[in-house]
C-alpha cells in the first residue's frame, strides 16, 4: 500500500500482488461485467459502489478491499431485498417490539426453501458469506489482486440476476 501524497495520488499502487500494469486493462475487467436489469434499484447502486471500489483499487490498493467487501455485503443486501419481494420475513422483533434484521444465512436459507435459489447457487451464496469475513481480516488484504475482485463482481452479478430472475 503506497502512502498517498501530492505527486503519486493519481498513479498505479503498485503495492498489491498481481498488479496489471495497463489501466485500460484493469478498467475493462471491471467495466465489462454486466448486472441484470431485473436487480432491484438500491441493490444495483450498491453494486456500482463495489465496482468503483474495485476499479479504483488500480490506484489504493486498499480501496479493491473496500469494493470486495462492499460486493459481499451486495449479495447480502440482495438476498434481504429479494426474501422481502416475495413476502419473506427480513427480520424480527425483540422482547420490546424493536425489529432485528434476520441473518445471511436465514435469508439463504428462506430463498432456497421457497425454491428461488438453486441447491448450486446455494453452495455459491454460503461460500460468499465465509469469503466475506476472509476478506475483512486485515491479513488479507494485501494479497487481494485484480482476480479476486473480478471473480467476486462477475459471480455477483450471476447469483444476483438469477435471484431476482426467480
Amino acid at each position: 500500500m503506497k502512502a498517498i501524497n501530492h505527486d503519486n495520488w493519481l498513479l498505479p499502487d503498485a503495492g498489491g500482488k498481481g498488479q496489471v500494469a495497463d489501466a485500460r486493462e484493469w478498467r475493462d475487467a471491471f467495466l465489462s461485467i454486466r448486472l441484470d436489469p431485473a436487480v432491484q434499484p438500491e441493490v444495483a447502486r450498491m453494486f456500482e459502489a463495489a465496482r468503483g471500489g474495485m476499479l479504483y483499487g488500480y490506484y489504493f490498493q486498499p480501496l479493491l478491499a473496500m469494493g470486495l467487501e462492499q460486493c459481499y455485503r451486495v449479495l447480502e443486501s440482495g438476498a434481504r431485498a429479494r426474501c422481502a419481494l416475495a413476502g419473506l420475513p427480513v427480520s424480527c422483533a425483540d422482547s420490546q417490539g424493536k425489529p432485528h434484521p434476520l441473518s445471511f444465512g436465514h435469508n439463504l436459507r428462506a430463498l432456497a426453501k421457497q425454491g428461488l435459489i438453486s441447491e448450486a447457487d446455494l453452495k455459491r451464496w454460503q461460500q460468499a458469506r465465509e469469503l466475506r469475513d476472509w476478506v475483512a481480516a486485515p491479513e488479507h488484504q494485501a494479497a487481494l489482486t485484480l482476480e479476486h475482485g473480478v471473480t467476486a463482481l462477475s459471480r455477483a452479478a450471476e447469483l444476483l440476476g438469477r435471484l431476482f430472475r426467480a
